[in-house]
């Protein structure tokens, strides 16, 4: 990124959560790569990192930056180098929200320079400006001049189409982002944005070929046509392309250790509305392909669907001296070689854990019907699944407690947290985790669990083994 460091002067006011003024007057400003520094004539100079701001409003030739610490900082005074600063702030702290918004992965494009227009489902303007687009190995992302990040993953855009030097993009929830003013970079744009596509098909049709390396080529397209990515598909919908879609799959399972873990949880769900979900990972064969399972989970005493889904999820990977597969259960945990658990144990990430998630609010389950339930399901599927590509398959953003995510080393996760709708809302429905130590103990868990979120009218209450 091309960064040109400021130094002006302005006049600024800095008022604290309740609107008092604790200081004001003129200072020199100055942006670089990681601060916004305001320096006082004989005053406390004022030193920002671009994760201290949460959102920046501007209009009139004023700038408000609104700060973690509740405070507010108001800039004016500008003149001809207003427009020059605000662009320059707003690149720079969407670099830091494009690493905090779980957006940093491999950086195929760069550097288009173009107009765009958002439009909603209802064809209003969200949004319309000067941009860059970047194009990264999951996702084609905007970079407005005087706005944040906005992030389109490709699988879930549903057409693309061009017409007058303009490319429209539109996804499977009616949005449009119309891209016009590319000039010379239009065709390169367009070939960009096509190759990266094909790259996304490609990796799904891999990630099922080496999950069912019996399907034909066609059977592999199809079922890539509705596992785009990671999505997830649902047992019924998968087996009417390919029947035999689980007996491989039972054998992956058979292979990973947690066989015993998996037939307890599929005796006790409701089998046609499982899910399941392939995603290549992004290092081809240094990190394999993963897969996840969605178990929407009866109650035995009515075998009416119960307020609870299990997540489970899985590895496979190929192994270089036999060109076999291999499956294991440490891709969801792996993150780091140890981890926290809820109750602040360490456990070995390796062990991997299986997420559990209620589908509605505790107190209103008890009244739902049938009906209810199920559209409460399908919901909350397309949540979780949002969430999960959000996120890029991340599980820290999910089960950190709010005590945890207070800390330093987790700052970019309150970033996400903040600005991500789906991650907020999964938050919102997990129960907790229950660890893979030994069956004997994962299953006294899970029944611990279980009975908890039955018991508990409180849906802001989390499972915590150390309460049991």
């Amino acid at each position: 990124m091309e960064v040109m460091c400021l130094d002006v002067t302005v006049n600024y006011e800095l008022r604290d959560e309740k609107s008092n003024l604790k200081s004001d007057g003129e200072a020199k400003a100055m942006l670089d790569e990681e601060y916004l520094t305001l320096q006082v004539a004989f005053g406390e100079p004022i030193l920002l990192s671009y994760a201290d701001i949460v959102g920046i409003t501007e209009g009139d030739y004023k700038i408000d930056l609104f700060l973690t610490s509740k405070e507010k900082l108001n800039l004016s005074g500008l003149g001809y180098q207003y427009e020059d600063f605000l662009f320059q702030l707003f690149k720079l702290r969407n670099e830091l929200l494009l690493k905090y918004l779980l957006m940093e992965e491999a950086l195929l494009e760069a550097g288009f320079e173009a107009y765009f227009t958002w439009l909603d489902s209802n064809a209003n303007i969200n949004q319309t400006e000067n941009c860059e687009i970047r194009l990264y190995e999951t996702a084609l992302v905007v970079l407005p001049q005087k706005g944040e990040p906005i992030r389109i993953p490709y699988c879930y855009i549903s057409q693309v189409s061009k017409a007058d030097y303009k490319l429209t993009v539109a996804n499977e929830f009616g949005e449009k982002f119309e891209f016009s003013r590319l000039g010379e970079k239009f065709d390169p744009f367009s070939k960009a944005l096509s190759d990266a596509l094909n790259r996304m098909m490609l990796r799904t049709q891999e990630s099922i070929r080496e999950l069912l390396p019996e399907a034909g080529s066609l059977t592999v397209r199809k079922l890539a046509a509705v596992m785009k990515d990671g999505r997830a598909a649902k047992r019924k919908d998968i087996e009417s392309l390919f029947a035999d879609f689980w007996r491989p799959l039972t054998q992956r399972i058979k292979e990973s250790g947690i066989d015993a873990e998996y037939e307890f949880l599929i005796s006790v769900a409701e089998k046609a509305k499982v899910c399941v979900g392939a995603k290549r990972g992004l290092m081809g064969n240094l990190t394999g392909s993963y897969t996840w399972l969605l178990f929407p989970l009866r109650t035995p005493e009515s075998n009416r669907l119960s307020n609870a889904v299990a997540l489970e999820a899985l590895t496979t990977q190929i192994d270089k001296q036999e060109n076999e597969p291999h499956t294991k259960t440490e891709h969801f945990e792996a993150e780091e070689k140890t981890e926290q658990t809820i109750d602040g144990d360490q456990t070995p990430a390796t062990k991997g854990a299986t997420y559990f998630f209620r589908i509605m609010d505790r107190k209103e389950y008890s009244q739902a019907k049938d009906e209810d339930l199920e559209r409460e399901l399908d919901r909350f599927t397309k949540n979780i699944e949002r969430a999960m590509i959000d996120v890029n398959f991340r599980r820290e953003p999910i089960f950190l407690s709010e005590n945890q995510l207070a800390s330093p080393k987790y700052v970019q996760y309150q970033f996400a947290i903040a600005k991500m709708p789906s991650l907020k809302i999964l938050r919102s429905l997990f129960i907790g985790r229950v660890i893979h130590l030994s069956t004997e103990q994962w299953k006294t868990d899970v029944t611990s669990l279980l009975a908890f979120n039955t018991k508990s009218l409180d849906s802001t209450e989390k499972w915590n083994k150390g309460d049991t």
